[in-house]
């Protein structure tokens, strides 16, 4: 019984050999070299083999080329446009008014419609930055005031901050909506801080 198992182990190892051989020998085509030549085909020809081989020879376009300088490439985005400041020196005086906007006040940014109440406005100047604020009286709901200034705010290229209160920014200007509760319509505050650089 032990000489059959031996046998049976011996032609399991040889059979595993021979594959093992088979697997790991690189095939040869019929009528071919077995041992082809450096730098030639296995056929014998002696055409030259590209790629990374020392005896390669190079080819035309193996090489990606260097764009060309001061060009973009064409699958870009356009470049977007560069915020600017929405006011200019020279700033107006410090202020405030009661029942008006106070002369200098930036209107395009922070205006009441044209049926909201103004009830206060302020301006105050320093160096570069002007702060601006604007108190109002509306008889139209929150949500219709606050569609309406972000889609000022939007025009002019500001961009929402998100979060309450509702507020936009760029580089040079932030706003701020605020609302306050009242018995008698619907009373909004809007900051602004400019800059003019």
């Amino acid at each position: 019984m032990r000489g059959v198992i031996i046998g049976v182990t011996v032609i399991v190892l040889i059979g595993l050999g021979i594959a093992a051989w088979m697997l790991l020998t690189p095939r040869v085509p019929a009528g071919a070299s077995e041992s082809p030549v450096p730098g030639t085909r296995a056929t014998g020809a002696s055409t030259p083999l590209a790629g990374p081989s020392p005896e390669a020879t190079p080819v035309d376009g193996s090489e990606v080329p260097a764009p060309e300088e001061g060009t973009a490439p064409s699958d870009r985005l356009p470049a977007l446009p560069q915020p600017t400041p929405l006011i200019a020196a020279p700033l107006p005086e410090n202020a405030s008014a009661t029942g008006e906007l106070v002369a200098g006040f930036p209107s395009s940014i922070a205006s009441a419609a044209g049926d909201d109440e103004v009830l206060e406005s302020s301006v105050t100047s320093d160096g570069r930055t002007m702060q601006a604020a604007l108190k109002a009286r509306t008889d139209a709901t929150p949500a219709t005031v606050t569609d309406r200034f972000r889609a000022a705010w939007s025009a002019l290229g500001l961009t929402p901050t998100g979060g309450e209160p509702v507020s936009a920014s760029d580089p040079f200007t932030t706003v701020t909506l605020a609302f306050t509760e009242s018995g008698t319509g619907t009373i909004y505050t809007v900051y602004a801080t400019l800059r003019t650089e």
